[in-house]
């Protein structure tokens, strides 16, 4: 069993809604507490994962642009790639 619950949290709503709530959760077959509390941690996690997804997202793209206003000096084997013409084989060598 779940630890006993000790913050409360209070809102009001209109009486149309609070008629859905209470039908909602009379189909789920649980309180209108409980039914509350489990629709609203099932938000949060979303809003959250979300806004943690386009954070990452946004981190992404600033290595991007980053590496792109940056780039790096070519190697010795990516100057052979590029200086090889299309007609040659693309076969290249790499030494362990």
């Amino acid at each position: 069993m779940s630890a006993l619950k000790k913050e409360r949290v209070e809102l009001r709503v209109t009486a149309e809604e609070k008629r859905a709530l209470e039908e909602a959760a009379l189909l789920s077959n649980t309180t209108v507490s409980r039914f509350i509390a489990e629709t609203v941690a099932q938000r949060v996690e979303s809003v959250i994962a979300e806004q943690k997804r386009l954070l990452v997202a946004h981190e992404q793209w600033e290595s991007v642009m980053s590496a792109l206003q940056n780039p790096v000096e070519p190697t010795e084997l990516m100057k052979e790639i590029l200086s090889s013409s299309m007609e040659d084989s693309w076969s290249v060598k790499i030494n362990k």
